[in-house]
């Protein structure tokens, strides 16, 4: 992935214009054939409800997030931010991101003050280091064969670097529990500024772009047989962290039944630290005749 729409860096693809006080407008481009990537939309409504937050001192600390249509991405998407709460540690959020009349997306968030507590966290798991992963070409992988990546508004300059830590191209490993797992490191290759909230807008853009392949893995033999979507996604912070280094995305996937996969993942830094945690829920359910489709 790469270049965003309208940029040279990949803070463009977070990039908002301010309409009113509480009504921003942006736009995306394509995560599937033609259809706006939703870790871009959910990164860039984060984005929107981040500039209400005039609190000093408040950070991001979950999100919670429906994709109701899919975006396109040949418009602008505009985000109206409802502020339900301002309290003494506390400030949550609604977005809704609409494109032509229809709201394609909802997301609460909140976001606090950084108080003293008790720690504790998931040790990381061993893995090799990022320069004994295996490179993913994540664009290459979104493109149909034969066609290039301006044919469906695919970025064409990338600015992301993904590293599996699969030994074969068999994406998803079972071990002896049953638990199927994947592990990649993951970063923005050029320099990210400083401010937290960037940097959590950038982290929420990564989080998706593998959920869906991991909660479909087991059934990879499956999947063109599947219509698959993002239905729900949500995040928390735990930690600072800087999305130009490396990050280890350690993901699983405990179950898939009645046409839905969930998907987990931690974010670990290079130290160890559990920076993140993220959880979707994927529609994958065998194709139904154009006749008996519902809509999402």
């Amino acid at each position: 992935m790469v270049d965003g729409v309208g940029g040279e860096h990949f803070v463009d693809r977070l990039s908002l214009s301010q309409v009113d006080r509480d009504i921003f407008t942006g736009v995306c481009h394509s995560g599937a054939p033609l259809r706006a990537y939703g870790g871009q939309i959910a990164a860039q409504a984060l984005m929107a409800a981040g500039q209400t937050v005039d609190e000093a001192g408040r950070r991001v600390h979950s999100l919670h997030g429906y994709f109701l249509r899919p975006g396109r991405t040949k418009d602008t998407i505009t985000y109206l931010v409802e502020r339900p709460r301002d309290g003494g540690s506390f400030s949550t959020r609604i977005v809704r991101a609409v494109q032509h009349g229809e709201t394609i997306f909802m997301m609460t968030t909140s976001f606090s003050v950084i108080d003293p507590g008790p720690e504790h966290q998931f040790q990381m798991p061993r893995t090799p280091l990022p320069s004994q992963g295996r490179d993913v070409d994540i664009a290459s992988r979104a493109v149909p064969p034969g066609a290039s990546a301006q044919d469906y508004d695919f970025p064409d300059r990338a600015l992301i670097e993904m590293r599996t830590l699969s030994e074969t191209d068999t994406p998803l490993d079972l071990d002896d529990q049953g638990r199927f797992e994947r592990m990649a490191w993951v970063r923005i290759t050029e320099p990210m500024p400083a401010d937290p909230l960037i940097q959590a807008c950038a982290l929420t853009y990564l989080s998706d772009l593998t959920m869906v392949t991991t909660a479909t893995s087991p059934h990879r033999e499956q999947r063109a047989s599947l219509q698959l979507a993002s239905i729900d996604h949500a995040m928390w912070f735990h930690a600072d962290f800087d999305t130009h280094e490396w990050l280890l995305f350690d993901q699983d996937t405990p179950v898939a039944r009645g046409g839905h996969g969930l998907a987990r993942g931690l974010f670990y830094d290079e130290a160890g630290k559990l920076v993140a945690s993220v959880v979707q829920e994927s529609l994958m359910r065998t194709m139904r005749d154009r006749s008996d489709q519902p809509s999402q």
